[in-house]
């Protein structure tokens, strides 16, 4: 007999209650800090050591409070059976222009997700820190059934380095000028850890995905981590599988100029992600574009 779908809402609480399933996961840490080399005033980040421990991946308390209450009150509506499509079936896709003032980005996410865009002031990250009530995050797009999720951060490149204790000079208006791809892909994922007490278990950068595009303003790569499971037995029963791993893509991009870095992060769990889901968050990934702020600035 084929395996079940866990309902949703037990699949929401299940994960929820042990990880941060709709926070997309995060990277492990550099044991040791990259040193800071300046050369002709350029701020390099020299190759990480390949020594890398785990750090802890969890929800911060206001995030929490959000996702339960969301969770609860998935749980008091009708369950909703979540599409199912074939192997070589695609995804519809809807395209969100940001309707901010000025207009950050561009990105096709699936049609069926729903879509948030921060907007109220306290929620939007500060210009100069890149924080706020709910870090740099500014959009975000998820489909609950699945604890799919996409998510959209903006924060200053300057205030990125200077909180890892590195003094930015120079031209930082690519990661080649910056420094080597893979010291700054985990520093970005050491920027999203800092605020989340608590411990999860360790979301893991892959380090043969760490890409970079021939003009230096993109870098792309991918992660995954092992959620922690309350009842395997229970999910072997419902899904046929005792453990749960979610796969996340992200692409960070200076193409804004105006001194801003943008991050785009896609998580599924594997077993979705290895279907046409995965496809859909690829696409939405790659559809990614930083809107050119240079010219209103």
């Amino acid at each position: 007999m084929a395996p079940r779908r866990l309902p949703a809402a037990a699949l929401c609480c299940m994960i929820l209650h042990t990880t941060s399933a709709f926070s997309p996961p995060l990277s492990s840490i550099v044991q040791r800090r990259s040193t800071t080399v300046e050369s002709s005033g350029t701020v390099l980040l020299s190759q990480y050591n390949d020594d890398v421990c785990a750090s802890h991946n969890t929800l911060s308390d206001s995030r929490r409070q959000f996702l339960l209450s969301t969770a609860a009150a998935a749980i008091s509506l009708p369950l909703i059976t979540p599409p199912v499509y074939a192997e070589d079936e695609e995804v519809p896709m809807k395209k969100f222009v940001d309707n901010a003032q000025p207009s950050l980005f561009i990105i096709d996410v699936p049609k069926r997700f729903f879509a948030i865009r921060r907007s109220a002031k306290g929620d939007l990250p500060d210009e100069k820190t890149g924080q706020g009530r709910r870090g740099g995050t500014i959009f975000t797009a998820g489909d609950m059934a699945k604890a799919e999720v996409i998510a959209v951060e903006r924060f200053p490149t300057r205030a990125m380095l200077e909180d890892e204790g590195y003094q930015p000079s120079g031209d930082l208006t690519t990661f080649t000028s910056i420094g080597d791809p893979t010291a700054i892909a985990t520093l970005l994922l050491r920027r999203r850890e800092k605020d989340k007490p608590g411990t999860q278990n360790t979301a893991l950068l892959d380090k043969d995905s760490v890409s970079l595009s021939t003009d230096g303003t993109t870098l792309t790569f991918s992660l995954r981590q092992q959620i922690n499971v309350e009842k395997p037995e229970l999910l072997m029963e419902e899904m046929g599988v005792s453990e749960l791993f979610r796969t996340t893509l992200c692409k960070a991009t200076l193409a804004s100029n105006d001194g801003q870095m943008m991050a785009v992060f896609a998580s599924a769990l594997d077993q979705d992600y290895a279907g046409p889901d995965g496809a859909a968050l690829r696409k939405a990934v790659d559809s990614f574009t930083a809107t050119d702020q240079s010219a209103s600035s």
